[in-house]
């Protein structure tokens, strides 16, 4: 089973100024949360209005929870829909169209399909909720060999792991078919899916369990210095470790992950259809499944014969 580990790194190399972009956005977003809740906190020592001061707390919590964090989720998702369409261009011709840089790509994107991938913000979150369904079912297959139950933790972890890069590539499919329904072009790729599940969540579990190695490494010189008492500040350093790990997983490994996913599901897919009979099983195994039909609907647009992917 090849997993084309290789042309992932290649297209990681390229795109990697989209990773730093996400970086940046993070950044911003915790220098957003602490200049917010450091507002709160100026208002509770010095409250100006009528009522307990711990108002500010609660009335600054429930904003910031409602409404900061969809501002922050929804930005980071313009930015990665963004690098996905890089990506999934680089996956699909080997290279951008002339005269274009992958920012700009990317920006086009979105501004020419700024309502498509607004929606498709909605449907990532339903194909999440599918997709997490079929993963479990799958898991239940294999409860039958010895000893699975006793290491059902760690590998539910693994394929929850495997899951937000999962649904991405299926982000990836169905912008690749701008002139479709979204909803049926997200439903059509997540039944392309399943029908190839074992070579792209087989990636998947492979690059999960390696990020998981790569912060135990990181981890593993703090965790036994705390072990072995050294030091009154052994916790701390514990934990710093454990930070230096989570750090390079997040800045290396998760966009790997990402990449790798998105390749391995389009080299899976070449040359297919989905297959209407996998709809009656995968609402058997998830009753979202029928909402793809129905927002489908909804939408308005036909759906439209979906295409099958290039075979070369």
């Amino acid at each position: 089973m090849n997993f084309h580990f290789d042309k992932a790194v290649s297209i990681l190399g390229q795109t990697y100024p989209f990773v730093i972009l996400r970086l940046l956005v993070y950044v911003a977003a915790v220098f957003v949360t602490v200049a917010w809740f450091a507002g709160i906190w100026f208002l509770f020592i010095d409250w100006p209005f009528p009522g307990p001061p711990w108002l500010a707390w609660v009335i600054g919590g429930i904003l910031y929870g409602k409404g900061a964090s969809l501002v922050r989720n929804y930005v980071l998702y313009l930015v990665k829909a963004a690098h996905i369409g890089v990506i999934t261009e680089l996956v699909r011709n080997g290279r951008l169209p002339a005269g274009s840089n992958q920012f700009s790509f990317g920006r086009d994107i979105i501004l020419n399909h700024f309502l498509r991938v607004s929606i498709l913000f909605a449907v990532d979150g339903l194909v999440r909720v599918v997709v997490r369904a079929f993963n479990r079912s799958v898991f239940k297959l294999i409860g039958f060999i010895p000893g699975i139950e006793n290491l059902k933790g760690f590998f539910q972890k693994v394929l929850d792991y495997s899951l937000g890069y999962v649904d991405e590539a299926i982000l990836s499919y169905t912008l690749t078919q701008p002139e479709r329904n979204p909803w049926s072009s997200a439903k059509d790729g997540l039944i392309l899916y399943v029908q190839n599940w074992k070579t792209v969540l087989g990636s998947g579990f492979i690059l999960a369990l390696i990020s998981y190695v790569v912060v135990g490494v990181f981890a593993a010189p703090g965790v036994l210095l705390a072990y072995l008492g050294i030091g009154p500040f052994g916790k701390a350093i514990a934990a710093i470790f454990v930070g230096l790990g989570l750090l390079v997983k997040f800045i290396f490994m998760d966009p790997f992950a990402l990449v790798s996913v998105i390749v391995n599901y389009h080299e899976a897919i070449r040359g297919q259809v989905a297959d209407p009979q996998w709809s009656n099983r995968l609402s058997e195994v998830s009753k979202k499944f029928g909402d793809f039909d129905k927002k489908a609907k909804e939408w308005g647009s036909p759906s439209g014969p979906p295409p099958a992917p290039a075979s070369s």
